[in-house]
């Protein structure tokens, strides 16, 4: 149990709050007149109790006798991030057969709640798990789920990171969500953001110096190595264990994880990912933590550096993206040129490894990933940055193709034919058409005016202009179009998805694999002991020669025969002399 902000023990109700350098605080509590002092310890943090006070309480935190504001580390802010803080019982989701899914076997499903149903709420999504049951996957992300203004945002700007945002739902409904996929023996893992806080709402500095001068692209870093900084540390492994072993998350997607500065040693990142292990072992599960890193540093997965399962690598869908659509409004592509990138991309994951400039940061990043384990890299064709940082918030499968699927299908073929573990953003699967503009809903009309000029101003060299962040319409646009899924090419990409996911977790395709180039220009081999993948990167027909031992088990297009490949066309073939088991 998590003993930070107000807490149950022994039929009492605490409250534990870090302000090492305030005179007085206390809780008020509304509507009955009553106030709770605190006391203060040696280690900064104030402490008090009072009988147990019931669920549903509301509460302010007194500063000095002169300010009253909301906790930092409430758990529930039903009425936004400004108003009053929520006494909430929860307890974490359980089932005695559970053990978790290891990163060795992870198929990845990012979804954002707000917009994978059309109600935008937990109580939906939980209706859509036996859809992701027989879809195959067997691990959900969720973006950031913690209270930021408004009811509608990526979830990036965040300012109570205990807090589960009112408008998903209720913390009964994320237990019953957590517990249906793990009946369908789902993880779910839940994107963090211990980086930054947003811009509307956090009065963290009231309390304590959370952030230091130092700048992040979203806002002041956070103090976890100057003045002050133990508590602050504490507040962040805290939340690790609040959302792990409180509430029952399955692991983390650690965001913009190079943005975590930090002098101490061991620093606070290995302090994150050690704690979240000891968490799996004492509850005798597995625990997946991804770092979104992208420097392509392998000491992220190094067990001497911060030990992190996975981390999330741009190169290999950028690679792919940059040469089927030479896109020249896109600028992560422009890092991003040869067909020997794919190649690159497929042997290592990593095209970025120190050899070339990468674009995006105007620098030379990465490093050699000899020692990387391949599935030490989580893979996609597009997540929400690669979709959401576009002009008009496009996919791939309406960048690339015109309505037509070989593009996107090929991409699919080479991710999941590759040895690493693949992510594909919700309704990818279904080759959906619906954008995922940036979206947000602040109440602040400074910060409203700054996106909207700050977004313009950032894809002016376009000449088009990008949708209104603020706008309920850009929200309604992101949603998925499930009816989409009773259309005849939808249902097939659907089908060959779930094929593709199968054949991965059964290890038929991407597992121990050895890439070649195709002796045709742009063509692709992937082989191992039971299957062969043929991926063709051309307008062209592509043909190629092995003997007939082998047959066709999936193929991107109606086009193609065994062998001979159509533009873009891919192929799965298995050693019909062998017995392979391909019962799903």
């Amino acid at each position: 149990m998590v003993k930070i902000g107000h807490y149950y023990e022994n039929g009492q109700s605490f409250f534990r709050i870090y302000a090492p350098l305030k005179k007085n605080i206390s809780i008020e509590i509304d509507g009955n007149n009553k106030t709770i002092e605190l006391n203060k310890n040696n280690d900064g943090f104030w402490i008090g109790s009072c009988p147990a006070l019931p669920e549903g309480s509301l509460y302010y935190v007194n500063i000095d006798n002169s300010k009253t504001l909301p906790d930092p580390t409430s758990r529930y802010q039903p009425f936004g991030v400004h108003g009053l803080s929520m006494i909430v019982k929860t307890q974490p989701a359980y089932r005695e057969d559970w053990k978790g899914i290891s990163i060795e076997q992870a198929v990845i499903y990012e979804l954002h709640l707000g917009t994978f149903t059309p109600q935008g709420n937990l109580r939906s999504a939980t209706e859509k798990i036996p859809y992701l049951a027989e879809l195959g996957i067997n691990v959900i992300e969720i973006m950031p789920i913690s209270t930021f203004p408004g009811n509608a945002d990526w979830g990036y700007d965040g300012v109570y990171l205990f807090a589960l945002s009112p408008s998903y739902g209720t913390y009964k409904d994320l237990e019953l969500f957590l517990n249906k996929a793990h009946e369908y023996k789902i993880a779910v893992i839940l994107d963090v953001v211990y980086n930054h806080f947003g811009p509307e709402g956090n009065y963290t500095n009231n309390f304590a110096p959370y952030t230091k001068k130092s700048q992040t692209p979203w806002g002041a870093a956070i103090n976890f190595d100057q003045n002050y900084s133990d508590g602050i540390r504490e507040f962040y492994k805290c939340n690790v264990q609040w959302w792990l072993e409180d509430i029952g998350f399955d692991g983390m997607r650690l965001d913009a994880w190079a943005m975590i500065e930090d002098e101490k040693k061991p620093n606070i990142r290995r302090e994150i990912t050690d704690l979240a292990h000891d968490i799996g072992k004492r509850n005798h599960r597995k625990i997946i933590m991804i770092a979104e890193h992208l420097r392509n540093d392998p000491s992220v997965v190094s067990s001497d550096g911060d030990n992190c399962d996975a981390q999330w690598i741009d190169d290999f869908g950028l690679s792919i993206r940059s040469f089927l659509t030479k896109d020249p409004l896109d600028k992560l592509l422009k890092s991003f040129y040869l067909f020997d990138d794919i190649i690159k991309a497929l042997k290592q994951a990593v095209v970025l490894d120190g050899t070339r400039m990468n674009h995006a940061l105007n620098s030379y990043t990465g490093k050699s990933p000899i020692n990387v384990k391949p599935s030490q890299n989580v893979v996609y064709i597009q997540n929400h940055d690669m979709i959401g940082n576009r002009v008009r918030g496009d996919r791939f499968v309406t960048t690339s193709n015109n309505d037509n699927f070989e593009k996107s299908l090929l991409a699919a073929f080479t991710l999941f034919s590759s040895n690493f573990r693949p992510l594909i953003f919700m309704g990818e699967e279904f080759a959906s058409s619906s954008p995922f503009p940036f979206f947000e809903s602040f109440t602040d009309n400074y910060l409203i005016k700054a996106v909207k000029e700050g977004r313009k101003s950032e894809w002016k060299f376009t000449g088009i202009e990008p949708f209104d962040s603020h706008a309920q319409e850009t929200l309604e646009l992101a949603h998925l179009k499930w009816n989409e899924l009773s259309v005849d090419k939808n249902i097939r990409n659907f089908n060959i998805y779930s094929r593709l996911i199968r054949l991965k977790i059964k290890n038929i395709i991407g597992y121990d694999s050895y890439v070649m180039k195709g002796k045709l220009e742009n063509t692709v081999v992937i082989k191992n002991s039971t299957s062969l993948t043929l991926l063709n990167f051309n307008q062209n027909n592509a043909e190629f020669e092995y003997d007939d031992r082998f047959e066709v088990l999936l193929d991107n297009s109606n086009k193609n025969k065994p062998f001979k490949l159509g533009p873009y066309g891919a192929q799965i073939l298995i050693d019909k002399n062998q017995n392979i088991d391909l019962e799903f």
